[in-house]
């Protein structure tokens, strides 16, 4: 190492700077090292990774520091040298480091002609984060000139783009100017305000594109982008909050278990599969009777570390459902397999009765026979008082869970909620094709209201009710305010763009048969019992047969179903389930039923 005389007054010799500045390189470069920006993707450089860089250098002329001094005594002026050094190399490496992406981001863009006016409502972190985004993306032909955010000071600039008020502001602004596009980057906005807004903003530009940033539940750990943005769905205004979730509790009650769900190819089956698989079960096992839907849920895992067993079968066939619980043995069977469409089942009330009745039955049976831990049995608001088969023969199902609790280590469970947005068959994608078709939309009734719940929160409630319940119960759901079926068709006019009975007419076919007007979630003589979870309540339901006197009565109905008399398969379902009501066509005509008894119609 070379050595200098600085000064004719000392002794003491000086390290030459070339070997300070070696050090303190070497020491910069293992800082550097230490946390791995040798990985960083230049063509992403972050604050963060810029942070790493910053802690690196001032860990590395730390260690120089020491390793000097170990060696001789710095003067003043070679610890003003070694603070610039570090501070030139921070600028230094931190600048070369983000120049890929300042050259993408700033020089490397197209002088494209953007058509799109847009607004973004929401001017704090994913509001940058999608403005900026859109700023680099040349493929997106949209161009931001006004952003909105009640919480952040009017006029400040934000990549140039100026902050111009908030929500009253944002209205003013669409009525004076020609907008094409209003981004909503607020994840967390409370639905009923996300609706107020869209309602306001359509009254004033029905023809504007709305699309609104997910929650952040939806989300991925990436930053937030134009990809994360999508359409206004009708989940999105219906005005009820997420529901919360213990996904602890489920978990600990799905995971290295063997997992049975019936009915896996419908709407609710197919996502309690879905649900499953997060929890990393032991197996699981995906049954019905339509192989179609069983191939797309199966192609849906295909490369997944949780592999679907699916088992096509009908819950009414005793035979093959027995071979199955033999097979697998499982722990937990959610059995979501029924018969739900109401006209439908009016129609032929042999086959409600042979899947949800029988069905549940065979299954219940089974679940008894191979020692099953729990039993989770998806019910319906129409269950209540109900005015249908359908209904009568889901309340006859709980009945069948309540009858079978407590005569087997199996627990019994009924989970009772009401209609599942988006579900096969149900009100909104009947809508979406007559809105496709240019109408006209048709509704039953203009006073018809229903409960309503996304399919996810659904599934994850019944989920959270099954790992809750010791057995015996029948819970039911917390499903908000309900909705009018003509307010959610005009909604979705106006989410096409569309103006309601303007564009798109709106027709009254009246009431089907077994239709009510308004769906109860619990029976007039019921009560409810809260629950350690606020969304969930457990029903006050008294058991009205033994399993004994449910069994035979289930055997007259079926002895029934063959004898070409619906209505005396109605009186006999009113004998188990004395709430249900219909309209009867017999006038004091007697019914012989098949253990020699007479019902008087």
């Amino acid at each position: 190492m070379a050595y200098i005389t600085l000064s004719p007054l000392t002794d003491v010799a000086r390290p030459f700077p070339v070997a300070l500045t070696a050090v303190l390189t070497g020491s910069i470069l293992a800082g550097l090292f230490f946390f791995r920006m040798y990985m960083v993707n230049w063509r992403h450089m972050s604050v963060r990774d810029l942070s790493r860089i910053i802690v690196g250098v001032v860990l590395g002329g730390g260690a120089a520091f020491g390793i000097t001094n170990s060696f001789w005594e710095m003067a003043n002026y070679e610890y003003a040298f070694t603070t610039l050094f570090l501070i030139n190399a921070i600028l230094t490496i931190g600048a070369f480091r983000i120049s890929k992406r300042m050259y993408y981001e700033l020089l490397h863009t197209t002088n494209k002609q953007k058509n799109k006016h847009a607004i973004i409502f929401g001017a704090e972190c994913e509001g940058e984060q999608i403005l900026r985004d859109i700023l680099k993306n040349d493929q997106w032909d949209v161009s931001v000139r006004a952003m909105f955010d009640d919480r952040v000071m009017s006029g400040l600039l934000l990549h140039g783009v100026r902050i111009l008020g908030g929500k009253e502001e944002m209205i003013d602004y669409i009525r004076s100017y020609q907008v094409d596009l209003l981004i909503v980057a607020l994840p967390e906005i409370p639905k009923r305000e996300l609706k107020k807004i869209i309602d306001e903003v359509k009254a004033v530009r029905p023809s504007m594109d709305i699309k609104v940033l997910p929650s952040f539940h939806s989300l991925t750990d990436d930053p937030v982008g134009v990809r994360h943005i999508r359409d206004v769905s009708i989940e999105d205004i219906l005005g009820r909050e997420p529901v919360k979730i213990d996904m602890g509790s489920i978990k600990a009650s799905i995971q290295g278990k063997s997992v049975l769900v019936t009915g896996a190819g419908g709407s609710i089956g197919s996502e309690l599969v879905r649900q499953c698989a997060n929890l990393k079960p032991g197996k699981l096992i995906a049954l019905d009777v339509d192989e179609t839907e069983l191939f797309h849920l199966q192609n849906e895992f295909k490369g997944s570390a949780i592999q679907v067993t699916p088992c096509v079968a009908s819950v009414t066939d005793e035979q093959k459902m027995d071979m199955i619980l033999d097979r697998f043995q499982p722990d937990v069977v959610f059995h979501a397999a029924a018969y739900k469409h109401v006209p439908m089942m009016e129609s032929f009330p042999e086959e409600a009765i042979k899947v949800n009745v029988g069905g549940t039955r065979t299954v219940a049976s089974l679940a008894c026979k191979y020692e099953v831990d729990k039993f989770v049995m998806v019910s319906t608001d129409k269950a209540v008082n109900p005015t249908n088969v359908m209904g009568a023969t889901k309340r006859v199902a709980e009945e069948i869970c309540m009858a079978y609790n407590g005569t087997c280590v199996t627990k019994f469970i009924s989970v009772r909620f009401g209609n599942v947005l988006g579900s096969r068959g149900s009100v909104i994608p009947i809508f979406m094709d007559q809105i496709k078709n240019g109408g006209p939309v048709t509704v039953t009734d203009p006073k018809m209201k229903r409960y309503f719940m996304t399919i996810p929160e659904a599934v994850l409630l019944v989920m959270q009710a099954g790992s809750m319940g010791r057995g015996g119960e029948v819970f039911v759901l917390d499903m908000g305010e309900p909705v009018k079926i003509l307010d959610m068709a005009k909604d979705l006019i106006r989410l096409h763009n569309l103006k309601p009975n303007e564009d798109i007419s709106i027709e009254f076919t009246g009431i089907r048969p077994g239709e009510k007007l308004f769906e109860e979630l619990l029976n007039a003589e019921e009560g409810v019992i809260e629950t350690d979870h606020e969304e969930i309540f457990k029903a006050i339901c008294s058991r009205k047969l033994t399993r004994e006197e449910l069994e035979s009565k289930i055997s007259q109905l079926f002895n029934l179903l063959g004898s070409e008399n619906p209505e005396a398969v109605r009186y006999l379902l009113k004998s188990i389930v004395p709430t249900y009501s219909f309209e009867s066509t017999l006038v004091e005509e007697e019914v012989e039923d098949t253990d020699g008894s007479v019902m008087i119609g």
